[in-house]
């Protein structure tokens, strides 16, 4: 796609079209530098439309309001992350700005070469478990105040019980006792006890760039940050079932330290749940629209 993306159904509507021509008149205006460099459209995101700028940066742009919001949190929140856990992830190197014909801020950011996670099956997956499982080990450090907080990342699952129930009773007849079963027992395990971790947030296999040799997977980065958060890291643990076959899961929780049936698993599961709800709706080639029903397929069967 040259010029404004198509509807994608399953995704939330976009507030403001954006073409190729647009996003050179941003650049032309704010980073004159990189105007000429090759531009290409990328995808369509739930929140934000990406392209290629050159061959080391991507542009991510909101094609909504809350994409906006996710941005800014990402880049105000970033850099104090880096200095907590001590992990390398900022990755932004230039914040737009909203001109006459586009009325958000957008990051650029830097191009981690690989593919996504979500175009390789979850045998192939299966090969960086125990490697997502250390990122995450350095990755869920104690965050101190001020600090990012979500209302839907991280927080306790009892305060998205309402609606999850809602979501529930709109899944396949064959899949709601299952998945009332799973997520009762998610709601009923102990509450995070901890201090407040750091999280990614949205971790799953679309946000996750991989490299592959022959048939050897390995984790390159996680990508966009843009729901960065801290609290219970049940949160992040839940996008496991998003990646892995049932073996690969196993691999992740016992590398990361996770014991099968403890609060902290129970809590996980019930994350992956509302995780697959969301995601499987999308469209029937959509990458994560696969990614979604299949784990519901894996917690339900």
């Amino acid at each position: 796609m040259t010029e404004a993306s198509a509807a994608v159904p399953g995704l939330p509507a976009a507030e403001v079209a954006i073409t190729r021509s647009l996003v050179r008149e941003l650049l032309q205006e704010q980073v004159p530098q990189w105007a000429g460099w090759d531009l290409s459209y990328v995808a369509t995101g739930w929140d934000n439309e990406v392209y290629r700028l050159g061959d080391e940066l991507l542009i991510r742009l909101p094609r909504r309001k809350m994409g906006e919001a996710t941005g800014r949190n990402e880049r105000q929140w970033l850099p104090k992350l880096v200095r907590e856990t001590g992990q390398d992830v900022a990755s932004i190197v230039f914040e737009g700005q909203p001109n006459a014909a586009y009325p958000f801020t957008f990051s650029v950011v830097k191009y981690v070469p690989g593919q996504s996670a979500a175009r390789i099956g979850r045998p192939l997956r299966d090969g960086y478990a125990p490697e997502m499982a250390t990122y995450f080990r350095l990755l869920h450090q104690p965050a101190t105040d001020p600090r990012p907080v979500s209302d839907y990342r991280g927080c306790p699952l009892q305060t998205l019980d309402i609606k999850t129930r809602g979501e529930i009773s709109l899944l396949a007849s064959g899949q709601r006792a299952a998945a009332v079963e799973v997520w009762r027992a998610a709601v009923e395990a102990p509450v995070h006890e901890g201090p407040p971790l750091w999280l990614h947030g949205d971790p799953h296999p679309h946000n996750t760039i991989i490299k592959q040799h022959g048939r050897e997977i390995r984790l390159a980065a996680l990508v966009d940050f843009g729901d960065l958060c801290t609290g219970d890291p049940a949160s992040d643990l839940g996008a496991a079932w998003m990646h892995f076959t049932v073996s690969g899961t196993e691999s992740f929780m016992a590398h990361y330290g996770v014991l099968e049936g403890s609060p902290l698993w129970l809590r996980a599961r019930g994350w992956a749940l509302r995780y697959a709800i969301l995601t499987s709706g999308l469209a029937e080639q959509d990458p994560l629209g696969i990614v979604g029903r299949e784990t519901l397929e894996l917690l339900l069967r």
